[in-house]
């Protein structure tokens, strides 16, 4: 496991204290290695290019560490997809702060971590958790967070805080997999104005992570084919009410051969 001795000043500390914090809110966790503490981000398979991103966040600090490792479990006998998850781990003295806010007594999330972290902790937060529905249904466009490591009380407290600071409030439910786990639901509306308040974030200006952080664009299939059977019958209408396909295949089979 990479372990480094970076000295950083006091500004710097502070920044990688809250860059490990806001990890921690997501897939991080921190825990005691040796005389040190080792910050672990585990992320599915799909999500290597926010891991890499992570991976380039802590780098600003400390230089030295290694990229992120894929492990890769099995192979999918359906069409031979990898299955398996990413691994960030670093060791670091500079985590000690951090460990010490968040596992004073097991992990424990509070008011005053939050207040720590601002917009860019939800930012972070929502990247590794947050999901927008892209589904052409009456949902599109809604955002869900997946509060699943958290209690009840800690995802009330999640909920109070983003509402507080970007003015969207979620909805505490349950997911459909797993009925204990805590699931917090934006209405399209609140999260439009979440990912408006996130956009000048280092997370939401993130180019690979730009998916997380634009809403997406409905595309609406019937009203394309629609379009389409309109531009057609413009066409015919404009070539006397004939085929325009079928003209083009008169016109190049009456062509002189020569020029086929």
């Amino acid at each position: 496991m990479p372990y480094t001795r970076t000295r950083l000043n006091p500004d710097e500390g502070v920044a990688l204290t809250k860059l490990a914090l806001a990890f921690c809110l997501g897939r991080g966790s921190l825990c005691p290695c040796n005389r040190s503490i080792s910050l672990q981000i585990h992320q599915p398979a799909v999500m290597s290019e926010l891991v890499y991103y992570q991976w380039r966040r802590l780098r600003l600090y400390l230089p030295t560490i290694k990229e992120p490792k894929f492990h890769d479990y099995s192979q999918s006998a359906a069409g031979g997809a990898s299955a398996g998850q990413w691994r960030l781990r670093v060791s670091s003295v500079s985590f000690q702060i951090a460990h010490n806010l968040l596992y004073s007594d097991g992990f424990l999330l509070t008011p005053s971590v939050l207040a720590l972290l601002g917009a860019e902790g939800i930012a972070s937060l929502w990247a590794d958790r947050g999901r927008i529905l892209t589904a052409n249904n009456a949902a599109f466009g809604s955002g869900r967070l997946n509060l699943g490591k958290y209690s009840e009380g800690e995802a009330a407290l999640i909920r109070d805080w983003i509402s507080t600071l970007t003015g969207s409030r979620g909805t505490i439910g349950r997911g459909q997999r797993t009925s204990d786990a805590p699931m917090l639901y934006f209405d399209q509306a609140a999260t439009a104005n979440l990912l408006a308040a996130l956009e000048n974030t280092w997370h939401g200006q993130a180019e690979c992570l730009a998916a997380k952080f634009k809403l997406p664009v409905r595309v609406d299939r019937r009203r394309s084919r629609d379009k389409a059977r309109q531009r057609e019958e413009a066409a015919r209408q404009m070539m006397g009410g004939v085929d325009p396909g079928a003209a083009n295949l008169n016109a190049l089979l009456q062509r002189p051969s020569a020029a086929l």
